[in-house]
């Protein structure tokens, strides 16, 4: 009889205490993010897209994005420079037609840097995470993996 009670008891314990932690981890809605915080994490360095969609990006030269403060974006697919702007509100991104350099790339390189731009066009959320920038298109299952750098002029 003692046996069983102690089973009981413990049995009981061990709900009670899942029940809590069930508590303690909650379903409230997270804060709002505050556009000024993450446009100050996102200006001033330049982002190294690590991959797209799951994708790992080829070749050693990789796409790159940066964010300056007067609302303009400018970087390196992987072979040509483009430009142009964006606008950023909370966790909602979005990006205006981009201007490019029209050198020959490879095939695969090629490729590459005209999924890498049109993806950016379609972009419409992000997450800035620490040293990771996360761009999450309309359809896209996976998002768009950056990794950020110091920025400006390297020497």
């Amino acid at each position: 009889m003692f046996v069983r009670r102690a089973l009981d008891a413990a049995f009981l314990s061990c709900v009670l205490l899942t029940l809590l932690l069930a508590a303690g981890c909650g379903t409230g809605e997270t804060p709002p993010v505050d556009p000024e915080v993450v446009r100050k994490e996102l200006i001033g360095k330049v982002w190294h897209c690590e991959s797209m969609f799951g994708r790992p990006i080829l070749g050693d030269d990789k796409p790159t994005l940066e964010f300056l403060a007067d609302g303009t974006v400018k970087g390196n697919g992987g072979c040509n420079d483009y430009s142009g702007t964006y606008a950023l509100a909370a966790e909602s991104l979005s990006f205006g037609p981009m201007t490019q350099t029209k050198k020959a790339c490879g095939a695969a390189l090629g490729d590459q840097e005209f999924t890498y731009i049109t993806s950016l066009g379609k972009v419409n959320k992000l997450k800035v995470d620490g040293g990771e920038l996360l761009l999450f298109g309309e359809q896209a299952i996976e998002p768009m993996k950056f990794t950020k750098s110091g920025g400006g002029l390297f020497w």
